[in-house]
């Protein structure tokens, strides 16, 4: 879920073609902003990219053109001018604009080769510590399935990095995998039914494999929190940097946001959440939620519970999705974030749902 092949990003028509922009209008549900290229810099997120060109990034999917002529298209790099053009239908499209022949085969020597990094989805700084955590479980039952720590040559209360520990469960784990060390974390519930999605895992610390076997032995080499015997193992995730466009939902969705991983009460942008979404909802990582808030208040006349219109209060970008819940950045907020929020599909610019 969380590797991404970088791919090269192109577009096929010259800054010639800029022309008759002012003249077109886009098609139903896309609103444009004014501005028409823009320079990729270092530190570049898509998601910031997006939102030079478009009122609502997720519609990037929507007008990107993508050169069939090249084999991965699908990377931007700093130094790249992005260029929004009107096609002979009228409709708009946005693209790279670079001085290469049409058929896209002399791309590479005329590419700007200023790093060698392609732009991540958003800021890394802000999933990535995420991306690698050991996530979710479903259920307790499988939880005491995991390997886990049995046994030390010492006993102590706990132990810290560079104890050797043995192992049950990882018989066939050769000399120098990674594991974390997990605890049972809090129970995560759907927020309308209260029914159990399943548990977040507590990540202690990581462990590698010293020597292979019955009872293999491990050397603890991280240690975030306190580790026990009795503590689980599940393999180190190996994360890259999230390169997805922001997306909306392939089906139209509907939850909450149900917890939080940074500890921070006050949520805003750039902190992750977990909604109560997930990959059997057909979420996919990129996807782009708003968040909207229903208000209660006082009728005047009649003294009554008066209730508010919802109101959109944010986005949020998924980055890693479980089966039943996903993990999302704050891209946007126009007032704290809660616990409890409602999260939706993004609305087209016409009012109706994207579905």
């Amino acid at each position: 879920m969380y590797k991404h092949i970088w791919r090269n990003l192109v577009f096929t028509l010259g800054l010639s073609a800029l022309a008759p922009v002012m003249a077109q209008a886009a098609p139903a549900g896309i609103q444009l902003r004014t501005q028409q290229s823009y320079t990729v810099k270092p530190g570049d997120t898509l998601w910031g990219i997006a939102g030079h060109f478009l009122v609502h990034p997720w519609q990037w999917p929507q007008i990107w053109h993508k050169n069939p002529y090249i084999q991965n298209p699908n990377l931007i790099y700093p130094g790249d001018r992005i260029v929004i053009h009107y096609g002979a239908n009228g409709e708009p499209e946005l693209g790279l604009a670079s001085s290469f022949s049409e058929n896209g085969s002399n791309f590479v020597e005329l590419r700007p080769q200023m790093s060698k990094e392609a732009v991540p989805s958003v800021s890394t700084g802000e999933v990535m510590p995420f991306l690698g955590t050991p996530g979710v479980i479903d259920s307790k039952k499988l939880f005491a399935q995991l390997p886990y720590l049995a046994a030390a040559a010492k006993q102590r209360p706990t132990y810290v990095t560079g104890d050797t520990l043995y192992t049950v469960g990882l018989e066939k784990a050769p000399v120098g995998s990674r594991y974390q060390v997990v605890t049972l974390g809090p129970e995560l519930f759907q927020a309308k039914t209260h029914r159990s999605l399943g548990y977040a895992l507590e990540d202690l610390g990581q462990v590698t494999v010293t020597q292979s076997g019955h009872h293999a032995a491990v050397q603890i080499t991280k240690l975030r929190k306190e580790i026990d015997l009795g503590a689980r193992l599940v393999p180190v995730v190996t994360t890259a940097i999230p390169h997805y466009f922001p997306s909306a939902p392939l089906h139209a969705v509907a939850g909450h946001i149900i917890g939080q991983l940074d500890g921070n009460p006050a949520l805003t942008v750039g902190q992750v959440v977990i909604i109560d979404q997930g990959a059997r909802d057909d979420l996919k990582p990129g996807n782009i939620l708003q968040i909207q808030r229903s208000g209660v208040t006082t009728n005047a006349v009649t003294g009554k519970a008066f209730t508010l219109p919802d109101q959109t209060i944010g986005d949020i970008m998924v980055f890693r999705v479980f089966p039943s819940v996903s993990y999302a950045v704050i891209t946007m907020a126009s007032r704290s974030i809660r616990l409890g929020d409602a999260i939706h599909s993004p609305a087209s610019a016409d009012g109706t749902v994207q579905k």
